[in-house]
């Protein structure tokens, strides 16, 4: 499995633009078995270093997988048109699953 992290702050506003960004990238998230695993709002906290107010991890089966979803045509329009329009900052990070390390 691969995870794709998401954390952002969106620009004053752009709330509407966000959710079309969501309704349009749907159908693409259903058609690559893009899951989502979590979303929600970042906590303020003294044991954080970075509060975002967006964030979210999804879920893919493979890298390969990743790459044609986030490199697709019509995710790149969508991205263009709307992620890219609502975001003041966003960060991605990927990274590949396996089972936590177990310690007595």
């Amino acid at each position: 499995m691969i995870y794709l992290v998401i954390q952002g702050e969106l620009k004053d506003g752009a709330e509407a633009i966000y959710e079309q960004y969501l309704q349009a990238v749907a159908p693409l998230m259903k058609e690559f078995q893009v899951e989502i695993v979590a979303v929600g709002a970042g906590l303020k906290s003294e044991y954080t270093n970075e509060i975002f107010p967006v964030n979210a991890v999804l879920r893919l089966p493979d890298e390969a997988t990743l790459e044609r979803f986030l490199g697709d045509a019509r995710y790149l329009e969508i991205k263009v048109k709307f992620r890219d329009a609502a975001y003041e900052h966003l960060r991605l990070s990927a990274f590949g699953g396996r089972d936590p390390r177990v310690f007595d």
